[in-house]
């Protein structure tokens, strides 16, 4: 009798084990899965902080209309204008020490819309950032390292005695602004298959071309 016992209490404890390692089997997936998906471990963007190459920084577009902008961010703290174009510079807090927003714009002249529209637009705060996370404060080994643009050194530019580099993916519609340290202190996006220098009123007044 006792032996009956034993021998059915090995035979429930066999059927537990082969029942539960389904159950393993299936977390072990979904943990495989989950980290194989989610790499970085970070949020998406918010859209009002969202770097779009080539089309948006935050909720400002390119060809967007020069009325919406101040809609939204009021009037800028300093500009300048010559020929139908335009170029619009806000400070944080209204502080020129602080980050810069700026936004070139240009007048479709000739068309039954002449409205002035949005070109190009240079960020140097940290806040804003592209997809996957790249923002000012960035090494530009860091952004090249991750392949997302081919970057080609265009222009020079001098600023408070320090010498900048505009590194610049025209097909992309995006450079970056690049420090004698190799860190990147400013984002410019503009119209894709353009060169970022190519506004008639520079962000930079000295800015000379690279290479041309």
């Amino acid at each position: 009798m006792l032996k009956h016992c034993l021998l059915a209490a090995i035979a429930i404890l066999i059927c537990g084990c082969v029942q539960n390692r389904p159950k393993s089997k299936a977390t072990d997936t979904a943990t495989t899965e989950v980290s194989s998906t989610d790499t970085t471990g970070e949020k998406p963007v918010p859209a009002e902080q969202l770097i779009l190459p080539g089309q948006s920084i935050g909720t400002i577009s390119i060809n967007e209309n020069a009325d919406s902008v101040f809609r939204k961010l009021g009037k800028p703290d300093a500009g300048d204008a010559a020929m139908g174009k335009s170029l619009a510079t806000w400070y944080a807090k209204h502080d020129t020490s602080g980050y810069e927003t700026q936004i070139f714009f240009a007048k479709q002249m000739g068309t039954a819309d002449e409205a002035s529209q949005v070109k190009q637009i240079r960020i140097t705060s940290p806040w804003f950032k592209t997809m996957d996370y790249m923002s000012t404060g960035m090494h530009l080994q860091t952004i090249e390292s991750k392949k997302e643009f081919s970057l080609k050194k265009s222009a020079q530019y001098t600023d408070g005695g320090k010498l900048y580099f505009i590194y610049d993916d025209a097909d992309a519609g995006m450079a970056f602004e690049i420090d004698n340290r190799n860190v990147c202190t400013g984002i410019i996006i503009h119209e894709p298959r353009k060169d970022a220098t190519a506004s008639y009123i520079a962000f930079h007044s000295n800015t000379q071309l690279i290479g041309k």
